[in-house]
């Protein structure tokens, strides 16, 4: 199959009329045997296929015997059973979806199914969520209608788990916006609907996290007085935006659970005369919500008369409303109040006299604690160096650098106990940049004076918009030079866009094993388009957001 066309393959050439006679000529038998390579193939063809629909019955054949002696046919029921709790997830409740376990493992097979209804355990744990009005929703009859399904669905499926100790969560509907003049708010009559289901079962709920409106949870708390033998844990977090009039109720007789270790209350409905709480054996104590809902009663002297009835106390979690105004007595005049077993506290300051949180710390004694986080925006609080100097077993410190002035805070980072792993430098009240406290002056403090902190293995920041480069470039270069490193994670959220690629500078740290994440701001779009003004131009976002949102691993708003 000669052809002198060979060189003209793949080009552009074009034949003269001789040569496209000529190729006519050199093409007559390649297409020929091109037609019987065709006909053999589709023989060829017609065979496999043949060879292959034999298999596929022969296959079915021997799949279909040797299911019948597979071996999960022989397992007993009680490792079944265990391997279906298994399958269930193990950070949060099991939640009404047929793509995970327990309603997923009934759709396998009748067996499975039968199998699945009757091991109470697969359905102690359950996460609810109130049914929602949306625009599909076309009238109030088929609200309704998807309400009640919801409310049969939660109820066969505690009544599935047995005589089981129960963990359930909760997310109730947000809560409308009161009329003008109206005294109080009371819960939606959906939402009363879902929480009666749930009260139903509450002689054996052990861990319950509702997520509700203010109304909702005074209402449950103080009008229903249901016996709660088993309940150990009590999260309670508001969903409402907003500053809803709420009347004085009380006392929260559910919570009257001998059992209780673990609480976590907004601190709009905290009132600690109103918790008929066993404060001797609470082991978590979260006290919190947005700043605006934090009571003015809740003050460093009346948190510190709480956590004096709490020596068994593992966590902490705290916000406190000192003002000049409402500072009923100087905390100095308590006595030392020791938490032996304390190994994690956080208080944030909502309003910016610290000076009374700097006496409630002094106060404390805490042997055991390993992880220490303050935020707030104080404009006198004094150095907390006499209170780390206490703490010689911190690991973990997140502070927020507004806190307290410059001055006094690079005199605190003096004061860190050597046995600091995690430093995560924080900015929650400002995150527009109002604040002044230099960054690169702080961070030049743990470039220069390796003795600070020589434990250091994960710094963080998380608003380091005035946080320069190269300050960081240095910081990293300063730490990596100890032999060997220490220092192992960076994790710097710039809220910027970048100014200098430090990233080729830190290569060579980075094959040493040191773990780097910087996160700059994305370069806005350009605004000069050839298509601006016309119909059919593209869509570009022109209006970008000019900071991207900020979560906290611990929201104020809900966590607390």
């Amino acid at each position: 199959m000669a052809s002198s066309f060979v060189s003209r393959l793949g080009t552009n050439y074009c034949p003269t009329d001789e040569e496209i006679l000529e190729i006519n000529a050199l093409l007559v038998e390649p297409t020929l045997r091109l037609k019987g390579l065709d006909d053999e193939i589709t023989k060829l063809q017609a065979a496999i296929d043949k060879l292959a629909e034999e298999r596929s019955r022969v296959a079915a054949y021997v799949e279909g015997h040797r299911a019948l002696i597979s071996p999960v046919r022989r397992l007993p029921l009680d490792i079944i059973q265990e391997l279906f709790v298994a399958c269930l997830p193990t950070h949060r409740n099991c939640v009404m979806s047929a793509s995970e376990a327990p309603v997923l493992l009934g759709r396998v097979c009748s067996a499975w199914r039968a199998i699945s209804h009757t091991t109470p355990r697969l359905w102690s744990r359950l996460h609810v969520v109130e049914s929602l009005w949306s625009p599909d929703d076309s009238t109030s009859s088929s609200f309704e209608e998807k309400v009640a399904q919801r409310l049969e669905i939660t109820h066969t499926w505690l009544s599935r788990s047995g005589q089981c100790p129960l963990s359930i969560s909760l997310r109730s509907a947000p809560e409308y916006t009161p009329p003008p003049g109206t005294d109080t708010v009371t819960p939606s009559v959906t939402s009363m609907q879902f929480m009666k289901t749930l009260l139903s079962f509450a002689p054996r709920w052990q861990h319950i996290r509702f997520t509700a409106p203010l109304s909702l949870l005074l209402e449950v708390m103080s009008h229903f007085d249901a016996e709660v033998p088993l309940l150990e844990t009590v999260l309670f977090h508001h969903s409402q935006d907003h500053n809803s009039p709420l009347s004085t109720r009380g006392p929260f007789n559910i919570l009257r659970s001998a059992r209780i270790s673990s609480i976590s209350i907004p601190g709009a409905i905290f009132l600690p005369e109103n918790l008929p709480l066993q404060w001797s054996q609470l082991t978590t104590l979260t006290v919190g919500g947005p700043n605006w809902s934090v009571p003015l009663t809740i003050t460093s002297g009346a948190l510190l008369r709480v956590i004096k009835k709490c020596p068994e106390l593992r966590c902490c979690k705290l916000m406190v409303h000192d003002r000049a105004t409402n500072i009923e007595m100087p905390t100095s005049e308590h006595p030392i109040v020791e938490l032996p077993f304390l190994h994690t506290f956080a208080i944030h300051c909502v309003a910016s006299v610290a000076p009374a949180v700097s006496n409630l710390l002094m106060r404390l004694s805490l042997p055991e604690l390993r992880d220490f986080t303050i935020f707030g925006s104080a404009q006198d609080c004094p150095t907390l160096g006499n209170f780390f100097a206490r703490l010689i077993r911190l690991e973990s410190l997140r502070i927020d650098i507004n806190i307290s002035t410059p001055a006094s805070l690079l005199e605190t980072f003096h004061t860190l106990p050597p046995s600091i792993r995690h430093l995560w430098i924080s900015r929650i009240d400002h995150p527009w940049g109002q604040s002044q406290t230099g960054l690169d002056e702080m961070l030049g403090v743990l470039t220069t004076s390796p003795e600070l902190c020589p434990m250091l293995q994960h710094f963080s920041i998380d608003s380091g918009f005035n946080l320069s480069d190269e300050a960081v470039l240095l910081f990293i270069a300063a730490r990596m030079q100890e032999s060997p490193p220490v220092l192992n994670r960076v994790d710097i959220n710039f809220g910027r866009q970048m100014v200098v690629d430090i990233m080729p500078d830190l290569r060579a740290f980075i094959e040493m094993g040191l773990a780097v994440s910087l996160i700059y701001m994305p370069p806005q779009p350009s605004q000069d388009s050839p298509w601006l003004g016309l119909s059919d131009a593209p869509v570009v976002n022109w209006n970008p957001p000019p900071w991207p949102t900020w979560v906290p691993s611990m929201p104020i708003s809900d966590t607390w």
